[in-house]
């Protein structure tokens, strides 16, 4: 297909004020069909881009600060297993307990205490099932720095034993000292006994 042949006399016949304006034209719908065809499509691509990179940076942001609330969390759960090892060292078996709840009975005489009452109650499992409770009700008469250094020694115990409930009366001077009547709340704490699983007969073959 062959172009159009271009009337050089009648472009030379026009007026240079016309060529001009009509170069204008010409120049200006260029621009108009580059602004419409190529400018704007990629202005909205590039909004669009820009709006995505904007949700990307938001969702960065977040993932950002969850990964350090974890990396907390680790370190925290890290920590709190630490914690509960430590603790579970010092949960004696029940059998051990027992024995240790003698050896306090037994402390609190050596130090001059007299016993008036030494009740066990019956143990409680702890809802977590880490440990159980071993309480004994007590009531000691004596001087109440003998008493003091009692609980003392108890605090002092590599085993977990607390003392709660506690009460202590009037002094009285009895057998040239003064004593008071102490009541409290003894409770040693024990690891749970593991269940165990029962025997398994071997059940032999009958001969043919």
């Amino acid at each position: 297909m062959k172009l159009p042949a271009i009337n050089l006399d009648l472009l030379r016949s026009i007026p240079l004020v016309q060529k001009v304006g009509l170069l204008v034209l010409v120049l200006a719908g260029i621009v108009v069909g580059f602004y419409y065809f190529v400018a704007e499509p990629k202005s909205s691509e590039i909004a669009g881009l820009q709006v995505a990179i904007g949700t990307l940076d938001s969702e960065i942001q977040t993932l950002t600060i969850k990964v350090k609330h974890l990396d907390e969390l680790i370190a925290a759960s890290k920590q709190l297993e630490i914690e509960l090892a430590k603790k579970k060292e010092r949960l004696p078996p029940e059998e051990e307990a027992v024995m240790l709840l003698k050896q306090v009975s037994d402390l609190g005489i050596r130090l001059g205490l007299d016993i008036k009452l030494w009740k066990p109650s019956p143990k409680t499992e702890d809802a977590s099932k880490l440990f159980v409770r071993m309480p004994v009700n007590v009531e000691v008469s004596g001087g109440y720095h003998t008493a003091a250094l009692f609980f003392d020694r108890i605090n002092a115990l590599p085993r977990i034993v607390t003392v709660s409930g506690l009460k202590m009366g009037a002094p009285k001077f009895e057998k040239g000292r003064v004593v008071t009547q102490t009541v409290f709340d003894l409770i040693a704490y024990a690891a749970p006994e593991e269940t165990k699983l029962a025997a398994v007969v071997p059940v032999t073959p009958e001969k043919k």
